[in-house]
């Protein structure tokens, strides 16, 4: 059989970007094993609080909670799961330091009846379970019942440096992540009754917006575009915000990604001469405080935001499936080019892959089958002008 390299339609690009995407997700084991240890931590609470009539509960904030989580990249990434402990108390009968080490001792408790490869690390506002190739992330709270409050979820936080409780509203940002898409998710919850401590499910996204796969995306190229100075990486609640404010529907996953890349960085905003990336349900919370003391993370978002506008425009630039290939790499990295080369179902990709892929002697022509006698092996090609 002869086949001939042709240009990748839009169509194919719409295949092959959402099978790369498709690899970042982290793996059914990852998965499992974050559940698995996330439930057992709501259980020991639950027996940390047995005679405690308050109606506390577990539940996931962050990627998890947004569908946006990808796959680890670098060696020394992990998987990272934020949890919110959330205790039904008034703030009025604890203090912050009383909340968090209230709360560090239930942890202790998990770590000795879990018997697991871990350890417990205590930073400014949180409480940190570190596992080989994975953490969790531990956020002590009450409920916000103040009129300020961001919404009917609005929680209370502990911090080292900071005297008055601090405000924040996970659950309500997670709501107006998925309003921003205008369309119907659809999260199954299911409380484990026991005691007192109510453990939300860790969201199981069967279907993703186009909205949450370009976050996925744009969070790969910032990962790889940052490969040597990890430090630099703009934060992905940053980068998640500011992909919402600038998100547009349209008719198709690239055109969504392109848009959104092309027009991110417009969305950071100056005020009193300093950069500010707000909380949309929470305004006076802004995720780029930290740029108006270390100037160089502004630069660093500033020099990606124009790296990612201009790698994904120059996808759909090129011609040929290679090249097209070649041009997801750059995106999505190695793992996500392959996947989109098998989505495309083209013989010659898989048998190239595979040595099986031959040259007709004398003619401009590639063969997936042929002899010795009249044909010649094509050598693997890994999608970015090498040879492997």
């Amino acid at each position: 059989m002869t086949i001939s390299l042709e240009r990748t339609g839009f169509r194919d690009l719409e295949k092959v970007l959402g099978a790369g995407i498709s690899t970042l997700d982290i793996t059914e084991k990852e998965k499992g094993l974050v559940t698995s240890r996330y439930q057992a931590l709501g259980e020991t609470l639950d027996e940390h609080w047995a005679e405690s009539t308050a109606d506390n509960r577990v539940y996931v904030q962050g990627s998890f909670a947004l569908g946006t989580m990808t796959r680890r990249i670098h060696r020394n990434d992990d998987v990272d799961i934020d949890l919110v402990v959330l205790r039904g108390i008034q703030a009025s009968s604890t203090t912050q330091v009383e909340l968090k080490q209230d709360t560090g001792a239930g942890l202790r408790k998990f770590l000795t009846a879990s018997q697991a490869n871990s350890s417990l690390v205590e930073s400014e506002r949180c409480w940190t379970l570190e596992y080989p190739g994975m953490h969790m992330d531990v956020l002590p709270a009450v409920p916000d019942t103040s009129p300020e409050r961001g919404s009917d979820d609005g929680i209370l936080i502990t911090d080292h440096d900071v005297r008055s409780w601090q405000r924040s509203d996970p659950r309500g940002y997670a709501l107006w992540f998925k309003q921003v898409t205008l369309e119907e998710v659809l999260l199954k919850e299911v409380l484990l009754a026991k005691r007192g401590v109510d453990v939300d499910a860790v969201p199981n996204w069967t279907r993703k917006t186009t909205l949450q796969l370009a976050v996925q995306a744009l969070k790969r190229h910032r990962d790889i575009y940052f490969t040597g100075r990890l430090h630099e990486r703009p934060s992905s609640i940053v980068i998640t915000t500011l992909a919402a404010r600038a998100y547009q529907q349209g008719e198709n996953l690239f055109e969504v990604l392109q848009g959104i890349a092309g027009s991110i960085a417009t969305h950071v905003k100056v005020a009193n001469g300093q950069y500010v990336v707000a909380n949309p349900v929470m305004p006076e919370e802004n995720f780029a405080d930290c740029w108006a003391d270390e100037r160089w993370r502004a630069n660093a978002m500033f020099e990606w935001a124009e790296a990612v506008s201009r790698d994904i425009n120059a996808i759909a630039a090129r011609s040929g499936n290679d090249n097209v290939l070649k041009g997801v790499q750059m995106v999505l990295g190695e793992n996500a080019a392959f996947a989109g080369a098998r989505a495309l179902s083209n013989p010659l990709v898989e048998a190239r892959k595979s040595g099986d892929l031959r040259a007709q002697h004398g003619a401009a022509t590639l063969a997936v089958t042929g002899t010795a006698a009249t044909t010649r092996p094509v050598r693997k090609h890994d999608f970015h002008g090498g040879r492997v």
